[in-house]
């Protein structure tokens, strides 16, 4: 019949929904033929700030029946500055092989915190990424994308006011989650 057609009149909040906004993923994720040497850590420095990471599978919290595969991130961000910083917000896009989307991920602090980092001081955390992915093994150990920014504001001498109410940004550089080399029976 043709009332098939319409548009439901309440938007969908099942929890298969999408997350908050997805952008057009990198073509070489959708097809599984990757256009650079993947490298499972990254290490960048923006307007004086480090941020480094590194990231490992985590096989225990792992499900490769179900298509779960969990990985470890390990980031690491440095005030290289003359200035006390603090970190309010983060913003990650994470594409999964296969996927012709990036998920994009965003939220105050980090780790649930928003840290004041002294000149030459470093604050760091580990995360987990659980994974729905089916991987394309016969093209690439590579399960997912990631990259992203962290905002920051630079604070005056008495270590607590902002300086300026636009933060600055410090880039989380492009890393990826990569299967470790699994003996096939």
């Amino acid at each position: 019949s043709s009332s098939t057609a319409a548009a439901p009149a309440t938007p969908k909040t099942t929890p298969s929904a999408q997350p908050a906004s997805t952008l057009p993923g990198d073509e070489d994720m959708k097809t599984g033929d990757l256009t650079i040497t993947p490298k499972d850590a990254s290490d960048t420095v923006t307007d004086e700030v480090r941020v480094g990471v590194s990231s490992s599978y985590r096989p225990e919290r792992s499900d490769s029946a179900q298509e779960k595969h969990c990985f470890a991130y390990n980031i690491r961000i440095t005030n290289e500055s003359n200035r006390s910083i603090q970190l309010v917000s983060r913003r990650f896009e994470i594409q999964t092989i296969g996927s012709v989307n990036k998920d994009v991920v965003q939220g105050p602090g980090v780790t649930g915190r928003q840290p004041i980092l002294k000149p030459g001081e470093s604050f760091e955390y580990t995360s987990t990424a659980p994974l729905s992915v089916r991987p394309m093994l016969e093209k690439t150990p590579v399960v997912a994308r990631m990259q992203g920014e962290y905002n920051f504001v630079q604070l005056a001498d008495d270590g607590s006011t902002p300086i300026s109410s636009t933060p600055l940004q410090a880039k989380l550089g492009e890393f990826h989650f990569i299967l470790p080399s699994m003996d096939v029976a």
